[in-house]
Formats: C-alpha cells, sequence, structure tokens
C-alpha cells in the first residue's frame, strides 16, 4: 500500500514537474510571438516607401523638392538608422534569451529524463539484458505466509508462539527495506 502512495506521489510530482516546463515552454513561445509580430510592426512603420513624382507637372516637382529641408531630410535617416541599429540589437538580444531558456530548458528535461528513467528501474533487476520487476515488500511477505502456513499444517504451534518467530519477521522486513533503500540510492 505504501508503495502504491510513493508512486502516486512520484506520478504527481512528475506530472506537475512536466506541467511546469511545458507551461515555460508555452510562456517562450508566447513571447517569441509577441516579440515576432511587434518587429513586424516596426518594421512596417520604418519601411520607407519610394514614390514617384508625377511627371506631368515639372513645376509642382521642384516646388516638393525645394520644400523638403535637407536638415530634416537627414534628421530623419538618421533617426531610421538609429532606430534600425536598436532593432538589430535588440533581435540578437532576443536570440540569445531564447538560446540560454532553450538551453536551460533541455538541461532541466535530460535531469527529469533521468530521474524517470531511475524511478522506473527501481523495482527491476537485471537478469542479463532482461529486466525483470520485483516487488521485494510482496515477495517477502509471500515467503511468511508460505512458511506460517506450513508450521500451521505441521502443527508448529510452539514455533510460531515463540518470540523468536516474529522476530525473524520483523528482520526479514527490515532487510526488504534495506535492500529497497540501496537499489533506489545506487547510481
Amino acid at each position: 500500500m505504501t508503495s502504491t502512495v510513493k508512486k502516486n506521489s512520484q506520478e504527481r510530482n512528475s506530472s506537475e514537474t512536466n506541467q511546469d516546463i511545458f507551461g515555460r515552454i508555452e510562456y517562450i513561445d508566447q513571447s517569441l510571438r509577441s516579440v515576432d509580430k511587434r518587429l513586424g510592426a516596426v518594421e512596417k512603420r520604418l519601411s520607407i516607401k519610394s514614390f514617384e513624382l508625377p511627371d506631368e507637372d515639372p513645376v509642382l516637382n521642384e516646388k516638393i523638392i525645394a520644400s523638403v529641408d535637407e536638415g530634416l531630410l537627414n534628421e530623419m535617416q538618421d533617426k531610421i538608422q538609429e532606430i534600425d541599429n536598436k532593432l538589430v540589437a535588440l533581435e540578437k538580444t532576443t536570440q540569445e534569451t531564447h538560446k540560454n531558456d532553450l538551453g536551460s530548458l533541455k538541461s532541466h528535461l535530460l535531469s527529469i529524463e533521468d530521474r524517470i528513467l531511475k524511478l522506473e528501474n527501481v523495482n527491476k533487476i537485471s537478469i542479463g539484458k532482461i529486466k525483470v520487476p520485483v516487488e521485494f515488500s510482496g515477495l517477502a511477505a509471500a515467503i511468511v505466509m508460505f512458511v506460517t502456513g506450513y508450521l500451521i499444517y505441521s502443527d508448529q504451534w510452539s514455533v510460531i508462539r515463540s518470540s523468536y518467530y516474529p522476530i525473524g519477521i520483523g528482520l526479514l522486513f527490515s532487510a526488504v527495506v534495506l535492500v529497497k533503500f540501496i537499489m533506489t540510492n545506487r547510481k
């Protein structure tokens, strides 16, 4: 019964950790989409559409060209270049941040995978290349039941009533707990 409770607890912890990781991945994905949309909007605003002057009215063309202040035009070009440089820096920073986040998520996922594999192999012993699941407490209980049944069948009540029999059972279960502890904490 305690192993069932421990398994349920471990499954809950594993699912909570998986939900946490999936939540973080979802958050990073949403952030990337948001940044991508913002960059797209800024690019649309900054894109300079070249316009063609109508060829029909040369006087109007000269007025438009004369009305454009060179200083203002240079200032606008400088600001556009400054904004473009900031966008490039922002894009590099965003990419580096996402690489760092993805790297930490990968390492976290690998450690979780190792923990899951370790938990799966806790109650298994290797016989050659085959891993056999063994529940040691159940095996010990079965041995105690068979021995007790045999003693009752052979009418050995004195052995069952003696203090050595329950002490032996207690030592057997203590040994099982010790073996499970060693197997859990190996490697």
